[in-house]
């Protein structure tokens, strides 16, 4: 036969806290014997029946009220030590006692049961939407794939079929540039490959943070090298506050997330446009700036842009052909960056045209900077 009771948890709490709540009701009931009427107690013990009854099954909770009913009889009511009763009123409290808490009981365990469906509902609907965003990611990440991925795999297979067929025949410049966009789109490929896998590591916590304390100038400096390497027909400069301090962070995510956003900044940028890196102190943050003078990008976008997957629409950033789009992954990856390290990114506009990322990050205490040898501390 189905149990038409809720189970409750096998727990030592759970076992003794009906017990504890009965013996400081008998406590109290002796203390208040002679300072209040037989009703009085009577509603005192129909108080401790409900409070036990939140630990308590319905079956249970009625068999330690029609217990708790005797006791309260045997020990209270006249002729004391006795199971008579000698006025028909205290017979009729005695009984009102007892379906009283039962009723309590019965009503507690609606409530609990009521209280558990909507729990369950609200569980179901959790794992529904959940579901249901799992879903729509998954749509969104193969079709996004099924065209950013295919773009450059296409250019690749172009190129590579054109030096295949006209090996020995094509000049030496032909095939050197076929061989740059193989390796452009490449690198593209990689890049996009590595932000998906990041951003899938951070989001699922599975990523080992090595927090080390870094230099910003040389954080900076060495991304910015990079990308004077990586662009050598653009202008990235570096724009550094003095005393600058350590940065407790993992360096290998930070020169990722500023690879990103130096992407980023160059792709919506006129060539002919500088890119600045900035860092210094503002109140107890440092904050590390990329500076960009393209076209900029609307309020609305400001925050939706961090979202995965989501790319700003813009007249200068076609969808397709011209300027090489991103899968919508990159700021997504840099706002993760910025979380896992406790700080947060955002963008603003750059004062004459152009947009501003900073990333936030809070002061740590500086490190004792061992003494080097042969020096005499003070």
């Amino acid at each position: 036969m189905k149990n038409l009771f809720i189970e409750r948890p096998n727990t030592i709490a759970a076992s003794l806290a009906p017990v504890l709540v009965w013996g400081i009701a008998l406590i109290i009931f002796y203390y208040l014997d002679d300072k209040l009427s037989l009703g009085n107690l009577a509603l005192l013990m129909v108080l401790a029946s409900a409070i036990a009854s939140l630990w308590l099954s319905p079956r249970l909770s009625m068999l330690t009220s029609a217990c708790a009913v005797v006791l309260f009889n045997w020990l209270f009511v006249s002729p004391r030590f006795t199971l008579i009763v000698d006025l028909r009123q205290d017979v009729i409290l005695l009984i009102t006692i007892l379906v009283v808490s039962s009723v309590v009981s019965y009503l507690m365990e609606l409530t609990r049961r009521a209280a558990d469906r909507e729990a369950k509902h609200l569980l179901q609907s959790q794992w529904a939407r959940e579901s249901a965003q799992s879903h729509q990611l998954r749509n969104t990440l193969l079709t996004s794939i099924s065209h950013d991925y295919r773009t450059p795999l296409s250019t690749v297979m172009s190129a590579a079929s054109l030096i295949a067929e006209q090996a020995g025949r094509a000049p030496s410049e032909q095939l050197a540039q076929l061989a740059c966009t193989i390796l452009d789109e490449a690198k593209h490929l990689n890049r996009m490959t590595s932000n998906t896998l990041q951003l899938a590591k951070l989001d699922s916590r599975r990523i080992d943070i090595k927090l080390n304390w870094e230099s910003v100038e040389e954080i900076l400096g060495t991304v910015g090298l990079r990308a004077r390497r990586n662009h050598p027909d653009r202008t990235v400069e570096i724009y550094l506050a003095d005393d600058l301090p350590l940065v407790l962070c993992d360096a290998i995510l930070l020169d990722q997330l500023f690879d990103n956003l130096i992407d980023n900044g160059l792709r919506h940028s006129a060539s002919d446009k500088p890119l600045h890196l900035i860092a210094h102190i503002e109140g107890q943050e440092l904050q590390l700036l990329v500076r960009d003078f393209g076209s900029g990008i609307s309020d609305e976008w400001k925050s939706r842009v961090f979202d995965i997957f989501q790319r700003v629409e813009s007249p200068d950033v076609p969808v397709d052909g011209g300027r090489r789009r991103g899968i919508g992954v990159g700021l997504a990856v840099c706002r993760a960056i910025a979380e896992v390290h406790d700080g947060f990114i955002q963008i603003s506009d750059t004062e004459g045209g152009g947009a501003t990322v900073a990333l936030h990050l809070p002061l740590s205490v500086q490190p004792i900077m061992p003494a080097l040898s042969g020096e005499v501390l003070a």
